[in-house]
Parts: structure tokens; C-alpha cells; sequence
């Protein structure tokens, strides 16, 4: 008979919790379309099997989850704070498909329910769903913040959305 114990230990218990390999296999494909890692580099990464990554050259960290909004809000922000960069959440989804939440450095507010965009021959870029926000875009420089959509119209916002459910990858294009 398997029992549940639900006495935690005092010490050794990891920050995150382990992420799936289905979350692991998108976590591992942004990391590698913004130019973060290699391809070599997110096979043997340990850290990028884990579902966190973050780059000292870049100034980011970016982890991954399986959760729920607002589920893992209070780890990321321990991460942030300690690291003192700017942090990108990446939600997977088997239903709805990727979304991120940012955490700017030194910010105690999330930026959330964001999506992949791509234009081709650029960088990948995050951008509100529903509502307005700021842009990020993402590559291997970091994290940089826009007032301006990167897009002109509807139709290149809606060509340029990257979702799980429609291209389990990042690498779409228009």
C-alpha cells in the first residue's frame, strides 16, 4: 500500500518543482529561437532539464512551469530577488498552449498572460494577449522593454502568434 506523507523535510528541498518533458521540450525550444543556448547546450543542460536557465551575459532568467496562474508566483519572485535580473515565466498548457508572466528586476509587479511573436529574421518577442502592456523582446542581449507593438496591423499580430496548440515549436514564422 503507498501512503502519502505530507511532513515536508526541514532542508534539501528544491525551489522548483520538476516540470514535465513535454514543458521541458517548449522551455528548451525558446531558450534555443532567442539565442539564449545552443542546441548542443540545451541537450546536456541540466539546468534547461530542470525548467531554469539563467545567463549572467544576458541578465535574465527564465524558468518554466506547468501550473496555473497564480500558482509559483512566490518561488519566481525568491529567484528574482536573489538574482537580482529580470525573470520570464513560461506556462505550458496542453490545452491553451504557452503563455509567459515577466518579472522586471526590482519590480513587485507581474507583467502577465503573454505570447510568442516572431517576424521573420527577428527576434522573439512577447506580447499582451487580451490586454495593453508594455512589449518585451527577447534574445541573447536580455530583455528589453517597448512601448510599441512590433507589428502594424491584426493581421501580422495574428500571423505572428506562436501557440503550443497550433506549433508545438518556436519557430513559426509569417
Amino acid at each position: 500500500m503507498n501512503a502519502i506523507s505530507l511532513h515536508r523535510p526541514l532542508e534539501g528541498e528544491p525551489l522548483l518543482r520538476p516540470i514535465t518533458h513535454r514543458t521541458g521540450s517548449r522551455f528548451a525550444s525558446l531558450l534555443i529561437s532567442c539565442g539564449l543556448v545552443t542546441v548542443e547546450t540545451a541537450r546536456f543542460d541540466e539546468r534547461i532539464r530542470g525548467g531554469f536557465f539563467k545567463s549572467e551575459d544576458a541578465g535574465v532568467v527564465v524558468t518554466a512551469t506547468s501550473c496555473d496562474r497564480p500558482l509559483f508566483y512566490h518561488e519566481c519572485e525568491v529567484l528574482a530577488h536573489f538574482a537580482q535580473k529580470d525573470l520570464v515565466l513560461l506556462r505550458f498548457d496542453p490545452l491553451e498552449g504557452v503563455s509567459f508572466d515577466v518579472l522586471l528586476e526590482d519590480s513587485q509587479v507581474w507583467q502577465c498572460n503573454y505570447l510568442a511573436w516572431r517576424r521573420d529574421a527577428d527576434d522573439l518577442w512577447l506580447i499582451p494577449a487580451h490586454t495593453g502592456g508594455p512589449f518585451f523582446q527577447l534574445n541573447e542581449k536580455g530583455l528589453d522593454i517597448f512601448q510599441g507593438a512590433p507589428y502594424e496591423n491584426g493581421y501580422q499580430r495574428y500571423a505572428g502568434i506562436i501557440r503550443a496548440v497550433e506549433a508545438p515549436s518556436f519557430e513559426g514564422r509569417f
